[in-house]
Formats: C-alpha cells, structure tokens, sequence
C-alpha cells in the first residue's frame, strides 16, 4: 500500500522547482548541497554545462565559462537532453524525479522548466512543430542576446512577445530586480500556462514594444534606455546596432539594471574586459559582480548597479582607447 501511494503522488508531482532570486552558486557547492537528481537551469550554477552520472546532478547553462553562439541556449539544451534519453538516468524506484533550481523566470528558463514538465511530448521521435519553432526563437534571440536577425512581423515573434509578457511586464516594471520567491514562481507559472495554451495552438499575439532612448550614439556602441524591454533591443539590432550598454530597469532604490552586449564575438567591444572594468569602479569581482559570456552580460543580479550611465560610456571610452 506505501509503495502505491508513493508512486501515485509521484505521477502527481515528478519534478520540485527551487527559486532562489539572483544566487548565483559554484558547481562544487550545488552538488554538495543539494540531493540526487537535481537540475539546475540558465546561470543558478556558474560554470558553463555540466553532468555527474554519480550524483545525477546537472547543470544547463551557456552564460559563463562558455563561447555564447557556439553554445545552446539552456531550453534548447534540455531539449536536446530529453531528445538523448535524460529522464532515463532521472528516476528513482518509484519513477521520474527531479530537482530544478532556477534564479530568474526569463524566456530562456521558463521555456526549459515547460519542457521538462511535458517531456513526455518530446522523448524519442516526437515533435510539435509549432513549438520547435517557438524553441528555436527563443535559442537564437537568447545565445545572441537578441541580435539574431529576424522579420519582427513575422507571426511567430508576435506568438513569442505574447507567451512571455508577463516576464517582459515584470523586467520592464523594475520589479523583477528585487523580486522574492513568492513573485518569481507567479510569473513562471503565468508564462506556463500561455506555453500551455500554445501547445494547443491557442496562442495570441501581440506587437512588439520597441520604444527606446538612445543616450548616447557613438561609433562603437549605443547607450540605450530599454523602454520597451527586450523588444527594444530586437528592434535596434535589426536597424544595425553592433554593440550596446542598456538600462534594463530602475529599481525603487535607485540603482539600475544594466546589460551590456555586442552583436557576436566579431564585433570589436570588449565586453569581458568591461565586467572588470566596472567591477573595479564598485569595488566588486566577477564571484559578486558584473558578469557574463563574451558577447552579453550585465549588472550583479542582487543589487544592479551604482554607476550613472555616463560613467559606464565614460569607462567603456577609455577602455576603447588601450
């Protein structure tokens, strides 16, 4: 009777989902730290992809430690893991289990968390092709940090901004900046349940939000006010923006939200350089600070950043200069 009960409130509850806003953590310490069979998602675990049979612990990611456009998004990744077989190492006697752990609800992590909750849509030679289209936006718009070229009137981008406004609400709003546990699991089930709606082919659309305000237009890179989000950026990509320092969001503290990024690694803006360079001006490290791949990256997840969008262009101009 105990093993029936087991494997019943298993069928009902496969996978546990741990949000933890803004920890960023070793893969040393999360495999220590947490039990078998745990997943971690999109930059929780710092280190570029990683998997230990032993304790079946892994880690999807393509933010550090990784070349960015060589590298699958982390949705794509977990795609591909069910594709190979994942949940036939993530079981125990009573069935599939796993742990997951995110820090954020971005498009990227929310769409992995979907996958593996409906991985049973997707094992062997299944396919939806409405939602290998939806994936494969996501993968390309996330390892290039939105500057993959794409029609923005096409429907499927329309689909897109409409499965993932409530976290495109959230970042633009400043809110997600300080975010607690309770907030990041709302939105993560409200960007579910339009995945969910999609799946039936029940998806709207909505226009992109591209307002933006260009502080500052240089030759190398813009300094950029992200009215619209990540739309804004899309939008500017598409009219030839190379590389960019851009206000995310404001927080209620004061302090701002910054990403920083380039077209790829064959646009000349020093991008690795520049975590250093701003990290030195607050007295941070990459462990605690500005961090990233090498074309796009940002402000410390916890507590954004101090510096004035004029001393970011100022440090990026010097920076230029060597």
């Amino acid at each position: 009777m105990l093993e029936r009960f087991k494997k019943e409130t298993r069928m009902k509850s496969i996978f546990t989902i741990n949000i933890l806003p803004r920890v960023s953590t070793s893969w040393e310490q999360f495999n220590s730290t947490t039990p078998t069979f745990s997943i971690a998602l999109d930059g929780v675990v710092r280190g570029g992809p990683r998997y230990d049979p032993s304790t079946r612990h892994i880690n999807f990611d393509h933010h550090d430690n990784v070349v960015r456009e060589a590298t699958m998004s982390t949705a794509m990744q977990v795609y591909t893991a069910i594709k190979g077989g994942l949940m036939e190492s993530f079981r125990d006697n009573y069935g599939p289990i796993g742990h997951i752990y995110i820090n954020d609800t971005d498009q990227d992590t929310s769409l992995a968390v979907w996958l593996l909750f409906n991985y049973k849509l997707f094992e062997g030679t299944q396919s939806i092709p409405h939602i290998n289209r939806l994936l494969a936006l996501t993968d390309r718009w996330d390892i290039t940090g939105g500057a993959y070229p794409m029609n923005l009137d096409d429907s499927i981008v329309r689909q897109h901004n409409w499965v993932f406004r409530p976290y495109t609400d959230l970042r633009k709003s400043g809110a997600l900046a300080q975010a607690d546990e309770t907030i990041l699991r709302s939105n993560l089930e409200a960007v579910m349940g339009r995945l969910d709606k999609a799946l039936m082919g029940k998806a709207e659309e909505l226009p992109l939000d591209t307002r933006c305000e260009i502080l500052y237009d240089g030759p190398q890179f813009k300094v950029v006010d992200e009215i619209g989000g990540n739309e804004a950026r899309y939008y500017l990509y598409s009219k030839g923006m190379n590389a960019f320092i851009s206000i995310v969001a404001k927080r209620p503290d004061g302090r701002m939200v910054v990403s920083i990024g380039r077209r790829s690694r064959f646009i000349p803006f020093p991008v690795e350089a520049l975590y250093s360079d701003f990290n030195a001006a607050e007295h941070l490290t990459r462990e605690n600070g500005w961090n990233g791949s090498d074309i796009i990256g940002g402000s410390p997840r916890s507590t954004g950043t101090g510096l004035k969008w004029e001393m970011l262009r100022d440090i990026a101009l010097e920076r230029l200069k060597v």
